[in-house]
Order: C-alpha cells, then structure tokens, then sequence
C-alpha cells in the first residue's frame, strides 16, 4: 500500500519499543489507523485498525513489551466492543507487512 501525503490525518509518537525505537501512529482521512515501528529503512506495522483503539489493541498483542505513552483516554473504546473485528484486522496488519517486503 502507497500511503500519500495527502491521505494522512495525522501522525503521532505514542511510545517506543523495549530496545527503545519510536511506535508512531497515523491516522488516514478514511478512517484508517496504523500504529508502526520504524528500524532504520525497515517499517514494522504493529497494528492496524478502523479505529485507533483497535490498531492499540492489535499492536500490544503483536509485541506485549512496547510501552505506550501518549494515552487517548476520551477515545478509549471497552475491547469487547470490537473483538469480533480483531481476526480480520490482525490479517490486513499481516498483509501490510508482507506488502513491504
């Protein structure tokens, strides 16, 4: 996926990895979320989702050590609300990965 300029909302660091890389998340105007880690000229997407919460979710059960700073506690969504999108959003988190490579 080509991910333009103009397609991005926003883009925020939330936090870092256990060896100390940025975790940014980048929100697009159709409403997609993606939380990432970037190694050097590799990107490691960890999470991506319909709703922030979700790609969170997707990117703390993908690597339970990263640590979270930047709290969206108005945005915050009860995880059972959308346990049934998790399965299908943990294959188009895979996909983008594989689509990097």
């Amino acid at each position: 996926m080509q991910i333009q300029p103009q397609d991005i909302d926003y883009t925020e660091r939330i936090g870092h990895t256990e060896d100390g890389y940025p975790i940014t998340e980048i929100g697009l105007k159709g409403g997609l979320h993606i939380v990432c880690s970037k190694r050097g000229p590799k990107i490691d997407y960890l999470g991506v989702g319909p709703h922030r919460a979700v790609a969170r979710y997707l990117a703390k059960k993908r690597q339970p050590s990263i640590k979270l700073t930047a709290l969206a506690k108005s945005e915050w969504v009860d995880p059972s609300t959308f346990m049934h999108l998790v399965p299908q959003y943990e294959e188009i988190t895979n996909a983008f990965n594989s689509a990097r490579r």
